[in-house]
C-alpha cells in the first residue's frame, strides 16, 4: 500500500500544480473550444451515444473537465508542438486553421485513447461506446480536408503517419518482451501521429520543406515521454500485466529479485540518468527549431523530473529500510 501512495503521487496532480508556463491563454481556450464542439456535434448527431461519451471524456480528467486532460504537464505535447511550430514559422498564424487542427487532433487522440483502452483491458464504458470511434475517426480527418485537396502531399504524410501509428500498436500489443531493437522500431512508432498536425500546419505555412527538424524533434520527444511513462508507471504496468522496455530490462537484469527489489534497488536510479541524459540530448535536437516554447518547455521537464526524483527516492529509502528490519533474525530470548 505504500509502494502504492508514493507512485501514485504523480498522478494525482492538477494540471496547475506543476507551472504557469503551461497555462497558455490561447491553448486552453483552442482546447476548450476543441471539447466543446466534439460535445455539441456528437450529441446533435447522435444524442445517446452523446451523452455516454460526455461522461467517458470527463472520467478521464482528474478534475472532471475534459479539457484539462490536454493541459497535464507530463502529458506528451501532442496539441502544443503544432502552435509552437505555426508561432517559428508565421508571423501571424491563422486562427481558424489552428483552431481546426486542434479539433482535429483531439478528435484523433480520443479515437486513440478509446481504442488503447480496451486493448489494454483498463476499459470502463469503453465498450459500450466504441460506436463513437465512427465519429472521432471522421472528424479527425475530415477537417483536414477543407485545407488539403486529395491530390496534396499532406494526404501522404497523413496515410504515412497514421497507418505506422497503427501498425506499431498492434505489434506491440503482440509482443511478450520489448528489447532495445523493438523500443526504438515499434513502440516509439505508436506515436508517429503527432507528425500529422505538424505536417498539416508546415504545408499550411509554405513551409513543409522545413518541417523536418520539428519532425525530428517530436519523434525524438516521443522517444524521451514514451521512456519517462515505462519508468514511473511500471508498478501500474506490473499489476495489470503490461509489459514495457524498462519492465523487460527489469526481468533480466534483476537476478533472483523481484522486479520491486531490483527497482528500488538499482533500476530507478539507472532509469533517471537514462531520462536526464536523453533530456540533454533533446536540447540539441531542438537548437534547430529556434523556438522559446520548445526550450522553456524542456526546461520545465527537467525540473518535474528533479522533483519526482526526489520524492521517489525517498519513499524507496524508506522502503528499503522497511525491509532491512523485516529481513533481520529475530533475537532469542534468554533463558
Amino acid at each position: 500500500m505504500f509502494m502504492e501512495r508514493a507512485l501514485m503521487a504523480r498522478h494525482n496532480e492538477s494540471p496547475v500544480d506543476q507551472s504557469s508556463f503551461l497555462l497558455d491563454d490561447q491553448l486552453q481556450k483552442l482546447v476548450s473550444d476543441a471539447c466543446a464542439r466534439i460535445q455539441n456535434e456528437l450529441t446533435r448527431r447522435a444524442p445517446f451515444l452523446g451523452e455516454q461519451v460526455r461522461g467517458w471524456m470527463a472520467q478521464l480528467s482528474a478534475t472532471g473537465q475534459a479539457p484539462d486532460y490536454f493541459l497535464q504537464p507530463r502529458m506528451f505535447p501532442l496539441l502544443r508542438l503544432p502552435l509552437w511550430a505555426a508561432k517559428s514559422l508565421a508571423a501571424e498564424p491563422d486562427g481558424e486553421f489552428l483552431a481546426d487542427v486542434i479539433y482535429s487532433t483531439v478528435n484523433g487522440y480520443y479515437y486513440i485513447r478509446l481504442l488503447d483502452n480496451l486493448m489494454d483491458d483498463h476499459g470502463t464504458i469503453e465498450l459500450k461506446i466504441l460506436p463513437a470511434t465512427a465519429f472521432f475517426h471522421t472528424e479527425f480527418q475530415a477537417t483536414y480536408q477543407k485545407y488539403f485537396e486529395a491530390a496534396h502531399r499532406f494526404w501522404e504524410v497523413f496515410r504515412s503517419a497514421w497507418f505506422s501509428g497503427s501498425d506499431a500498436v498492434t505489434q506491440e500489443f503482440n509482443l511478450d518482451r520489448i528489447g532495445e531493437v523493438e523500443f526504438e522500431r515499434i513502440t516509439v512508432s505508436k506515436l508517429a501521429g503527432a507528425r500529422i498536425p505538424l505536417a498539416a500546419v508546415g504545408f499550411w505555412c509554405g513551409t513543409g520543406q522545413k518541417m523536418q527538424c520539428w519532425e525530428n524533434f517530436a519523434l525524438a520527444l516521443a522517444r524521451w515521454s514514451q521512456m519517462e511513462d515505462d519508468l514511473f508507471d511500471w508498478h501500474h504496468d506490473v499489476r495489470h500485466g503490461k509489459i514495457s522496455y524498462f519492465l523487460s530490462e527489469a526481468h533480466r537484469r534483476k537476478g533472483s529479485d523481484t522486479v520491486d527489489a531490483w527497482v528500488i534497488r538499482e533500476g530507478f536510479q539507472l532509469g533517471l540518468e537514462t531520462l536526464q541524459r536523453e533530456l540533454s540530448a533533446l536540447r540539441d535536437v531542438a537548437r534547430p527549431l529556434k523556438s522559446p516554447d520548445v526550450v522553456s518547455y524542456l526546461d520545465l521537464r527537467e525540473t518535474i523530473l528533479e522533483d519526482q526524483k526526489t520524492k521517489i527516492s525517498e519513499a524507496f529509502q524508506v522502503l528499503s529500510a522497511v525491509a532491512v528490519v523485516t529481513e533481520a533474525p529475530t533475537a532469542q530470548a534468554p533463558d
